[in-house]
């Protein structure tokens, strides 16, 4: 039988006015405090959602980095024009002395020579092109950026003065091996610019203007 029940029989039996009131004062307070319990959990929940969302909101907010419009252009461009070079540098050195390639059955060693050193030319220039313009992007981009192309251009460096240095070694099997650790080494370092590169990218945001 709940309290509304209780009182009603009270009345009905003619239950004098100050039993009445001191039962009235009683459930009234019963109810109130089941009332006010049932309140405050509500409340405690609504705080416990309102700050599961304000971390989750400010956990989003940190992962960004804030800068205006013309750092944003500023930073993109310096990582655009050196992944540019990275590229190029990349390219040619994949392409100076790879393991396996076709090269005319009656080539001589003259004319291999010599197409060697076209190759190597080729990677000089773009690794030269690479240090030119990384070094004057350099403050204009992350330091882990810079470290990763670094990696890349002592690769690169390693690289060329192997095969100027190769003498009679020269389209041996070491000689293939060494480029085959070169180009590798510098993999390692392209790949950490393109990720370093794409997450940068991502974490910038432009502040809104007034």
């Amino acid at each position: 039988m709940d309290g509304a029940t209780v009182l009603a029989s009270i009345l009905s039996g003619g239950a004098t006015g100050a039993v009445i009131s001191a039962l009235w004062n009683h459930f009234s307070q019963l109810w109130l405090q089941r009332d006010e319990a049932s309140l405050n959990a509500k409340l405690a929940t609504l705080e416990n959602e309102f700050q599961k969302s304000q971390r989750k909101a400010q956990a989003e907010i940190d992962r960004f980095v804030f800068v205006t419009r013309a750092h944003f252009e500023t930073e993109f461009e310096a990582m655009k024009q050196v992944f540019n070079r990275l590229s190029e540098v990349r390219l040619a050195i994949n392409g100076l002395r790879p393991m396996m390639s076709i090269e005319p059955l009656d080539e001589s060693d003259q004319e291999r020579l010599k197409r060697l050193s076209e190759r190597l030319e080729i990677l000089s220039h773009a690794y030269n092109k690479l240090i030119a313009e990384s070094e004057a992007r350099a403050p204009f981009y992350t330091a882990d950026l810079y470290y990763a192309v670094d990696m890349c251009l002592r690769a690169a460096s390693a690289e060329i003065a192997s095969v100027r240095t190769a003498g009679n070694d020269t389209f041996s099997f070491d000689w293939f091996r060494e480029g085959d650790k070169n180009r590798n080494n510098f993999a390692k370092g392209y790949q950490e610019a393109v990720e370093n590169i794409r997450d940068r990218i991502s974490k910038l945001a432009v502040l809104p203007t007034r």
